[in-house]
């Protein structure tokens, strides 16, 4: 029969195991997942740079908890290595699934901010090792309210005379010296031209940043490419720009491109003299070429990519500004200008009440436009309130449970 001993020691090492058994799992950073719930993460959030901001994130429920959570935060294009982190460890929980961590040091007006949030474990000597990180970002104001406070934005990347494949990424980074935030948006403008007579893409971004592939530019091989920023979409078609930059796209593995010649001097020397030979000069009459048709709006009016209101607007011809009228479409209800503003072909409706049109415009050309493509409804999983709801959209959609509460949760993307 054991003795008394025996017992107290069986018993006192049962319980240890349970005791052991009941403490939080080690962790491993492969089980560590990306902080959820960022704010401020949004293309509306204003953040007033006179006060500290506060930072709040959350985490997915999960049995391996980690140690501490890290963060930074930067403007224009991110740093290979933060300057200064901020920790806040896990257990310092504002409320159930959420925390706080409020940065030390005032930000500067009229820039976009963005911060990297990761979960991390405590790894004793060296380097602490963190999960997978999500990024937000957000503008600080105040916003303008006068165009003359504008300045032309500072390019940073990428640098002039870069060279690119057709298939790499490209990122277009600026810094914009402006001291309040300029509505929100700027105008990258591309161009094969130099003066920017012809657009190959305009793109309004509303961070100082945008990260593009090359094929969706779309690039060509062999091709200049040049680039600028315009600071305030709504004014002035002159004011304020950028420095105009340039780059190149390389040909395909193996093959070279055409050498222009102009760029090397010294096989000038090859090319013999060709004696010159002066004629007399001849009189000719000029061709009678009719006046190009032009249109003046009335009021602000759009500019579409296409001769209907389906077709986005690409453009704004303003109040009492007169553009030329390049094309048509079949019956003349809609005319094809090139803009003043942003110098871009776009169309307006030619039935506006007190459009002005010089010209005879039965004349011009028709313009071919390729019909829209029908578009799919973008499944919005935040929309489904319910669990039936949000799993009949499980391709799209998937529902988190809340931890706390039975029959409650939230529809999520996948």
């Amino acid at each position: 029969m054991p003795s008394r001993k025996l017992v107290l020691a069986l018993l006192a090492s049962a319980g240890l195991a349970l005791f052991l058994g009941a403490c939080k799992p080690t962790c491993t950073v492969e089980e560590l997942q990306a902080p959820i719930n960022l704010d401020p993460d949004s293309e509306l959030a204003v953040i007033d740079p006179y006060n500290l901001v506060p930072f709040t994130w959350g985490y997915p429920v999960s049995d391996c908890e980690p140690d501490f959570f890290e963060m930074y935060l930067w403007t224009g294009l991110e740093p290979e290595s933060p300057g200064m982190t901020g920790r806040t460890p896990y257990h310092e929980e504002i409320s159930t699934g959420s925390w706080r961590m409020t940065w030390p040091i005032y930000l500067v007006p009229g820039h976009t901010y963005y911060w990297r949030q990761a979960a991390c474990l405590e790894a004793g000597p060296g380097e602490d090792p963190c999960g997978p990180s999500s990024v937000g970002h957000f503008f600080t104001g105040q916003v303008c309210d006068a165009s003359d406070e504008m300045q032309p934005v500072n390019l940073i990347s990428p640098a002039d005379n870069a060279h690119f494949a057709t298939t790499d990424d490209i990122t277009f980074a600026w810094d914009d010296p402006t001291g309040c935030l300029v509505s929100y948006v700027f105008w990258l403008q591309i161009s094969e031209d130099p003066e920017f007579n012809e657009y190959l893409r305009r793109i309004p971004v509303l961070q100082s940043v945008w990260t593009v592939p090359g094929e969706e530019i779309p690039l060509e091989e062999c091709h200049t490419y040049y680039w600028r920023v315009k600071t305030d979409p709504a004014g002035p078609p002159e004011d304020p720009f950028s420095e105009v930059r340039s780059f190149s796209v390389l040909a395909s593995s193996g093959i070279a491109c055409p050498l222009d010649l102009s760029e090397i001097p010294s096989l000038a020397t090859l090319v013999p003299e060709v004696p010159i030979v002066t004629l007399e000069p001849v009189v000719t009459v000029p061709p009678i070429v009719p006046a190009e048709p032009e249109l003046t709006a009335p009021k602000d009016t759009n500019c579409r990519a296409g001769p209907s209101t389906q077709y986005q607007v690409d453009d704004t011809l303003f109040a009492g500004v007169t553009a030329p009228i390049r094309g048509r479409n079949a019956d003349a209800t809609w005319l094809q200008i090139l803009s003043p503003n942003l110098r871009r072909l776009c169309w307006v409706w030619g039935g506006q009440a007190g459009l002005q049109i010089a010209g005879d415009v039965s004349l011009l050309p028709l313009v071919y436009v390729a019909p829209l493509e029908p578009t799919e409804v973008p499944i919005v999983c935040s929309g489904f309130k319910t669990k039936d709801a949000c799993e009949a959209y499980s391709s799209a959609c998937k529902w988190e449970q809340a931890f706390s509460a039975v029959n409650v949760g939230k529809c999520v993307e996948r």
